[in-house]
């Protein structure tokens, strides 16, 4: 499991002093990034690669709140690997390794020349 610290800013909180709900998403997506980097063998220039993963489902189960002082990380792994996709699951933590949220999400294979999914490369997760 990739470990990526989160940093809560004040615009996360809402009314009632909780992290947002829909902040989870940004922080499971900063942690996806840095598996990819430290993990993988996978960098994609999004803006020149032709093929590329994009994010297809994501759920989310929320166990408890969140605050500004709180402490989190985001433990990512990958749960399977399909033919021409990645089923991710991810844990936001505390620091003493509760489990305050939990997230599962599909990454798919995309060719933007055709539209179309094409066979996970072996290479990029080697």
């Amino acid at each position: 499991m990739q470990k990526t610290p989160i940093q809560i800013r004040f615009n996360d909180i809402d009314m009632l002093g909780h992290v947002n709900n829909v902040m989870f998403g940004h922080y499971c997506d900063v942690a996806r990034k840095d598996f990819f980097l430290n993990s993988t063998n996978y960098a994609p220039d999004y803006f020149k690669d032709d093929k590329i993963l994009i994010l297809v489902h994501t759920e989310y189960d929320y166990m408890m709140s969140c605050f500004l002082t709180d402490t989190l990380f985001v433990e990512t792994g990958i749960e399977k690997k399909g033919e021409r996709s990645l089923h991710f699951v991810q844990e936001i933590v505390d620091e003493k390794g509760t489990v305050r949220v939990r997230s599962r999400s599909v990454m798919s294979t995309f060719d933007k020349s055709t539209g179309k999914s094409f066979p996970l490369p072996h290479e990029w997760f080697s």
